[in-house]
């Protein structure tokens, strides 16, 4: 008998994490933090989650006994499959003993470790990886890495994945092959991104596969703002073209693709792109991984921008001895018209120091605020923005998939049994694609199924 049990990314966006068992294997299909119902406890740094119990009272981690690193004993689990290096996809496995091992691609291995290695953690004993002056380099977590439709095995359970496009790198899909048939998981993906023909490889795959399940994200099913990539190229262009001062971006940070879209448009305009030191690192990890196709930090239009402070991470001091392009606050102001900057509402009292000139502009290239938490944060930074008299524009391409390309994919892959996850509007999921004569199973939160 083969089930899956929802332990999240089931009536919400994130906080994927699925249990699928098949005879004696067992695989967690994501293991991602749960950004909906910790802020409802939690207001970081104030009060905050610093060990397993604290989310295991509230009922936000799933009950296993033996699989978390305060437990004693252990669980029969042969594995995680991170699907991409976003934390509502990952990061609640710093809780999880470290010896259950992880499948993912390279380049997904890559982008979390960097991202532990710049990023603060929440306790000892809790890091996937950390960077240290005393031990350098360490690596907590087993990974397993894999290629885009290699056959791979989690206990008896064999299973290939295929890249997607997705505001990451590093994005798969999977197809699992179960005793009751195969189950495909897309993870999070999108067909309106710079890598689109990877997500119709991955669909045909699918197809071919003859699953009994789908599960399938519909983070826009609801709403969605479609733009492509090159119109987001397109408007960033224009809008740098018509700016006479200083530029400034924002945009997440381990968004490769809308780095590349930034640094192409700065070439064109005769700019350098200044990257946060976050970004940096995330690039000079990435960079070595062909296929991305990323530029390289010793670019000449490149710049790595240095907030000054007292004391500096380590990743910051590896940087600096690395790379001789770093600009501060000073240099920035003297060039106003030579760069884009890269600066989120965290840089605005560097971005004081630069004293952006009149004629400066900020292009927010990031999804809009939905909820009362986002909405504070963009009010603040419009209000920053507002002091140094500068306007706001928007050009943003989603890392998810729109209504109609969701429509496609089931049509094509033509599952047995559709499952609508990372979604909060699962009733309006199944309406829409009423039509396709699929079933349309929606499970509620710790409910298991039976293939």
């Amino acid at each position: 008998m083969s089930t899956i049990t929802f332990y999240g990314g089931v009536d919400e966006i994130g906080g994927n994490k699925f249990l699928l068992e098949d005879r004696d294997s067992k695989i967690f299909l994501d293991f991602g933090k749960n950004f909906a119902k910790e802020k409802l406890y939690f207001d970081y740094p104030y009060i905050m989650a610093r060990d397993e119990k604290h989310l295991l009272n509230l009922n936000i981690l799933p009950p296993i006994k033996g699989l978390y690193k305060n437990d004693e004993g252990t669980c029969k689990l042969d594995g995680v499959l991170v699907s991409h290096p976003h934390l509502d996809h990952y990061d609640a496995l710093r809780f999880v003993k470290d010896d259950y091992p992880l499948f993912c691609g390279e380049e997904t291995k890559c982008a979390i470790i960097a991202r532990e290695f710049c990023f603060q953690s929440i306790g000892k004993g809790y890091n996937i990886a950390h960077l240290t002056a005393k031990n350098g380099k360490e690596i907590f977590k087993s990974f397993n890495t894999f290629k885009a439709g290699e056959e791979c095995s989690a206990g008896n359970m064999k299973f290939k994945a295929y890249a997607v496009d997705h505001s990451v790198p590093g994005a798969y899909a999977f197809i699992i092959e179960t005793e009751n048939g195969t189950v495909v998981y897309t993870g999070d993906f999108r067909m309106h991104g710079l890598g689109k023909e990877k997500t119709e490889t991955f669909i045909e795959k699918a197809a071919q596969a003859n699953p009994e399940i789908l599960l399938i994200e519909g983070t826009h099913v609801s709403e969605c703002k479609l733009e492509s990539e090159e119109e987001v190229k397109y408007k960033v262009g224009e809008i740098t073209s018509c700016t006479k001062k200083l530029v400034l971006a924002g945009f997440a940070t381990a968004d490769t693709d809308r780095m590349k879209t930034f640094y192409e448009v700065a070439k064109e305009n005769d700019r350098k792109l200044a990257l946060s030191t976050k970004q940096a690192y995330i690039i000079d990890n990435l960079c070595k991984i062909e296929h991305l196709n990323l530029f390289s930090l010793d670019d000449p239009d490149i710049l790595i921008f240095q907030r000054e402070k007292r004391q500096y991470r380590q990743y910051e001091k590896d940087l600096k001895e690395k790379y001789s392009n770093i600009a501060t606050a000073t240099a920035i102001s003297s060039m106003q018209k030579e760069v884009i900057l890269v600066a989120s509402l965290y840089d605005m009292n560097e971005v004081a120091e630069i004293k952006p000139d009149a004629g400066s502009s900020y292009i927010l290239s990031q999804s809009e605020p939905f909820d009362e938490e986002m909405e504070i944060s963009y009010e603040k930074l419009l209000n920053w923005l507002s002091y140094f008299g500068i306007p706001l524009y928007q050009a943003h391409a989603s890392g998810h998939a729109a209504p109609h390309d969701l429509k496609y994919a089931i049509e094509n892959i033509s599952p047995k049994i559709v499952i609508p996850i990372h979604t909060m509007r699962p009733k309006l999921f199944e309406g829409f694609v009423s039509d396709t004569d699929i079933e349309i199973m929606i499970p509620s939160e710790k409910e298991s199924i039976e293939l």
